[in-house]
């Protein structure tokens, strides 16, 4: 069953979606100004979790902006899976990191911007019918299916993005583990979202 979107909802779907498909389209261009060409630029930029992220932020609000409309599991672990991103970027990366000039900007949005926004979303649009406790299991395939994108991306050109995904380091019996352990993060941080959900509209 879909959500049926307000104007509100559809609204802040489209600022989201905006904001992530523009600070991607950014970010290409900004690595091209420096010398890199095309196709090598968006290969380098997909290998990324985050990356990925705000293109399914991109690509969902934009749906619910056109249509109203969308299979309510989907953006519940799309919320998650934001969250996580913010998280590591801010808790564990911000403070080594300090881009420059159009970095500066998209890295605000890709971390920090995309994320709230998505997040924001999810909490005030929601259904808790639709999207409850029986949808955490749908939020674990999100690292189990970029895991295995980032297997065998790293077969194939040599390089693992995450040292967690590191399989020629690891050895393939860790990393499998080290999935399964990202995928009980995600539905973790997926139920304190449904936490949150209830004690904001508990409150209201």
């Amino acid at each position: 069953m879909d959500i049926t979107s307000s104007g509100p909802s559809r609204s802040l779907a489209a600022l989201v979606s905006i904001l992530a498909i523009g600070s991607l389209v950014a970010q290409v261009a900004g690595n091209m100004q420096r010398g890199d060409a095309f196709f090598p630029v968006v290969g380098w930029m997909f290998q990324f979790f985050t990356i990925w992220g705000n293109l399914a932020a991109g690509l969902v609000f934009g749906w619910i902006a056109v249509s109203g409309r969308v299979e309510p599991r989907v953006p519940f672990a799309l919320a998650a899976a934001l969250v996580i991103i913010a998280a590591v970027y801010h808790l564990l990366l911000a403070s080594a990191h300090h881009p420059e000039g159009i970095d500066w900007w998209t890295n605000i949005a890709h971390h920090t911007l995309v994320p709230a926004g998505g997040v924001l979303w999810w909490l005030l649009f929601s259904r808790d019918g639709l999207a409850g406790w029986r949808s955490l299991p749908i939020v674990m395939l999100v690292p189990v299916i970029y895991g295995a994108f980032a297997l065998v991306n790293g077969a194939l050109t040599g390089f693992y993005p995450y040292f967690f995904l590191d399989q020629p380091s690891l050895g393939l019996g860790m990393v499998l583990l080290n999935m399964v352990g990202l995928a009980i993060i995600f539905m973790a941080v997926a139920a304190l979202l449904l936490l949150v959900r209830k004690l904001i509209r508990a409150a209201a």
